[in-house]
């Protein structure tokens, strides 16, 4: 029992020497006390173009940094740093700047290669500590192999040290923890993507002295809309031995403490800390001024174009710090009296508590249809904002707890409330568990149970679309499988839109009994809509098998099965996997594989296309048109943005009709039923970047359609909707190793004119639409930081202008035909990469501009086979 005693002894002191928390590393002459040394440091930093890193731009620091141990022990020791001689100069221009506040003495307490604390005199400024923070984070090594937890300026990290000699090392941090004050959208497609890379490379003496550090950090900033577009930081820092170790005095003390006291020094860590930059010479820009430069930019003419989205830009980050009464000076101006709607959408984009006081005072003030109108336009900006504020939700929750008279401007509160709610819940550290989403949640089904007539509840069907809370999918369930046909197909709308995730057998089982018939009918749009839904769940082999039999069925709906083989088709040209997959399909079965089922009557399309790509954004334009009849049921282009395999909705422009087959000569009885006892209606949808907007009625009636027609007033271009919203918005920071804090900011807009005219003949039993989008989007990065000595300035931009016309021509004078035309006309694509740098000492700005414009053709759209034979066939007539 002793032997064993003493071998487990043994064996435990044996163990505990590879401990690194235990054995001191042999550090040997490292800053031996009682002697100082000299190294020669720099500091070199470059800015500049993610995708073109050749072009330097930046600045060189150099001094001479005197470092003494003053105090102290073999592991633990009070070492007094210096810099003398500083310099500063612009690369690549020369221009010599100066730094100032350097020279006076700070203190560093080191143990066993780390930077336990560092002490300044109280004189040091919060840019000066930062900078020798740096400086002394060189200092810090260790010897031995493996991974440690350290603090320097680039925040807690995991430093990696690998030995490639007894004299050569290499450290490697990652997983650096810091205030980042990181604020993005959960939308992956708009968010931007940060890479790092930080190592440092040493050499010691073989008495174990520090000779050499070559530190470099290195930073791109992209946005992930385009991987190339962005800029990049890269710092490099060095530090050789000049000379031998000269014998100094040290200092008389008991204690660290004692010896800190003495010399009435201020102890922090390594971390940076974070310091505001005075405005210099009155140079900070004020809302007041910048709405005067842009304000030709926000004139109505301009909304669909890039100069009111480059303005939005520019102005949210300065109007967010702005008070409520310069807000309010730029609402009553005589000057805004024209752009107030664009003005609205700008405090919309804000977010703040005073934006949203100051907004208040245009629609509560009064109840007149033009202050309802732009009430509704600040709601529906409120809505795809960036930014929720619990104290706005609040108050859009206390305002929404009364019915207002006016059903329009109470209809888009419902859904900018539901909108804002559904961010904040996605904020950090909130969730749908939160106590304000679950009283908005609460409030929505409340009102929701006491609606008596369908309009009522298409309202808080749409509120719950835009809130997505998932314990609100059972309701819509109950909704779409109990409801009219009216109610039915708006809760399905709500469930599609909700992320496929949460769809269980199940719920799968409910839907494929919505699709199939299996417990009653439905109306066709609820069937296609739950198909969808069946689809994005990416159906196995024996599923697919199943939905692909449905062709095969007697269903008597042909417009429903033309709709499954148009979205099956679509769906494999995306992924060659499912188009394999429904290929076996198709061929194992000769009763599916003819031509009898796989050529269904019908008019109804689904395709997906490629709107833009290199060196614009990738994105794609989807269009489902489900008809009835001969004529549109339920149609949508969707402009989404492609990034990897996510894909983010843009803009939704939705057109739905019920009750006109009547209008259109038709031996078709399935449509006939279709349209027994339905309204005669016609609207259109939208939806911006997910957010479902109130619809826009056309007519509702068939003697509001006639007054229409004979009228003419749906002939002329009518505007739908205009706004200016913001696309991107996200901020962070990153610390970097020489003391910098980099500000990093991605900020896009999106300006929206969409307008539409209607065009029917009786006599000519014909009819023409045509819906035009006109898109201005601009996507503004920056990569920034001041070091007190260096204003530093990165900004990279792209603007484009996007068009989109949509034609449809009707003629039913026969057996209806339909010739829909998808046409994207030219554009270009403008990109600018600025670089500024300003030097204390000197007195003008360094900058580099490059700009770049890329002409896009114009082009329409391939649709399908039968479409270009319908076109033919008008075309003759």
């Amino acid at each position: 029992m002793t032997t064993m005693l003493k071998l487990y002894m043994f064996l435990s002191i044996l163990l505990s020497s590879f401990d690194f928390g235990y054995v001191a590393p042999a550090f040997g002459d490292a800053f031996h006390v009682g002697t100082e040394e000299r190294f020669d440091f720099s500091n070199i930093v470059l800015v500049g173009n993610a995708k073109n890193a050749s072009a330097s731009f930046g600045y060189r620091t150099q001094a001479v940094i005197i470092i003494g141990s003053v105090w102290g022990n073999d592991e633990t020791k009070l070492l007094k740093l210096q810099i003398q001689n500083p310099s500063l100069v612009s690369i690549p221009d020369g221009n010599i700047g100066k730094i100032d506040g350097m020279e006076s003495p700070f203190y560093a307490w080191w143990n066993l290669g780390r930077i336990r604390g560092i002490y300044f005199v109280p004189s040091d400024t919060v840019p000066v500590r930062n900078m020798k923070k740096g400086v002394s984070a060189l200092f810090q090594y260790q010897l031995l192999d493996g991974t440690y937890s350290e603090e320097d300026p680039s925040g807690r990290c995991e430093a990696k040290y690998i030995s490639h000699s007894s004299t050569r090392y290499h450290k490697s941090k990652g997983n650096c923890q810091f205030d980042d004050k990181r604020m993005e959208w959960t939308e992956y497609a708009l968010r931007s993507n940060l890479k790092t890379s930080r190592s440092t490379d040493f050499t010691v003496s073989t008495e174990g002295s520090l000779q050499k550090v070559k530190s470099q950090d290195y930073v791109k900033y992209l946005l992930n809309a385009h991987n190339q577009f962005g800029a990049y930081y890269e710092s490099i820092m060095e530090l050789n031995v000049l000379g031998t170790a000269q014998k100094i005095s040290t200092a008389e003390g008991s204690s660290l403490e004692t010896i800190v006291k003495q010399l009435s020094l201020e102890g922090e860590t390594l971390l940076t800390q974070e310091f505001q930059t005075p405005c210099k010479a009155n140079n900070c820009e004020s809302i007041i001024g910048l709405f005067k430069r842009y304000k030709t930019s926000l004139t109505n003419e301009n909304v669909g174009k890039e100069a009111s989205a480059t303005a939005l830009v520019d102005m949210v980050e300065v109007a967010r710090h702005a008070k409520k009464e310069d807000l309010l000076r730029l609402l009553k101006a005589k000057s805004s009296h024209e752009i107030k709607g664009q003005l609205l959408d700008l405090l919309g984009a804000i977010q703040t508590i005073d934006s949203h006081e100051a907004a208040k005072t245009v629609f509560l003030d009064g109840a007149d249809d033009d202050k309802m109108l732009l009430g509704e336009r600040y709601l529906q900006a409120l809505a795809v904002g960036t930014r929720p504020q619990k104290k706005i939700i609040e108050d859009l929750l206390k305002m929404a707890q009364k019915e207002h008279e006016n059903v329009k401007f109470f209809d888009s509160l419902i859904q900018s409330l539901a909108a804002i709610t559904r961010r904040y819940a996605q904020v950090e550290g909130n969730s749908y568990e939160t106590e304000i989403v679950k009283k908005v949640t609460a409030l929505l089904q409340e009102k929701l149970n006491e609606c008596v007539h369908d309009n009522c509840k298409l309202k808080y069907i749409r509120g719950l679309q835009n809130l997505k809370c998932p314990r609100t999918v059972d309701i819509l369930l109950k909704l779409a499988q109990g409801s009219s046909k009216t109610v039915s197909v708006a809760a399905m709308k709500a469930l599609r839109s909700f992320s496929v995730y949460l769809w269980n057998d199940e719920f799968r089982a409910r839907f494929e009994d919505i699709f199939f018939q299996v417990s009653k009918r439905y109306d066709s749009s609820a069937r296609t809509l739950a198909l969808d839904i069946l689809l994005d769940l990416k159906p196995d082999r024996d599923e697919l098998s199943h939905l692909v039999q449905f062709l095969k069925s007697s269903d008597k709906a042909y417009e429903v099965k033309q709709y499954l083989l148009q979205k099956l088709r679509m769906i494999a040209d995306q992924c060659s996997e499912f188009g394999t997959m429904l290929k076996s399909i198709v061929e194992s079965d000769p009763v599916l594989n003819n031509y009898h089922i796989l050529a269904p009557r019908g008019l109804s399309t689904a395709l997906s296309r490629k709107f833009s790509t290199a060196p614009s954004f990738n994105a794609s334009l989807t269009s489902l048109q489900e008809m009835s009849g001969g004529v549109l049921k339920r149609g949508i282009v969707d402009l989404t943005l492609d990034v990897d395999d996510e894909r983010t909705s843009l803009f939704t422009l939705g057109l739905y009709a019920g009750g006109m087959s009547s209008f259109v000569s038709s031996n078709d009885a399935d449509a006939s039923d279709a349209d027994e006892e339905e309204e005669t209606t016609a609207g259109m949808e939208l939806s911006v970047q997910g957010i479902a907007m109130r619809p826009l009625e056309f007519f509702n009636g068939k003697g509001e359609l006639m007054g229409h027609v004979w009228s003419g007033t749906a002939s002329e271009a009518t505007p739908a909707y205009q706004a200016i919203t913001l696309l991107q918005d996200n901020e962070e920071r990153f610390s970097s190793h020489n003391g910098v804090t980099l500000a990093l900011r991605a900020t896009g807009a999106i300006s929206i004119d969409l307008n539409g005219q209607v065009t029917m003949s009786l006599w000519g039993r014909n009819a023409q639409s045509k819906v035009e989008q006109n898109t201005g989007i601009s996507m503004i990065g920056r990569l920034s930081f001041d070091a007190s000595f260096a204003t530093v300035d990165v900004r990279f931009s792209a603007e484009q202008e996007p068009q989109l016309h949509l034609t449809s021509a009707l003629d039913f004078s026969g057996d209806p035909a339909l010739c829909m035309q998808l046409v994207q006309p030219k554009s270009s694509l403008k990109q600018r990469f600025v670089r500024t740098i300003k030097l204390v000492g000197t007195e003008h700005r360094a900058s580099r501009k490059t700009i770049k414009t890329v002409k896009l053709n114009g082009l329409t759209h391939a649709l399908n086979r039968k479409n270009n034979e319908m076109c033919n066939l008008i075309s003759k007539s």
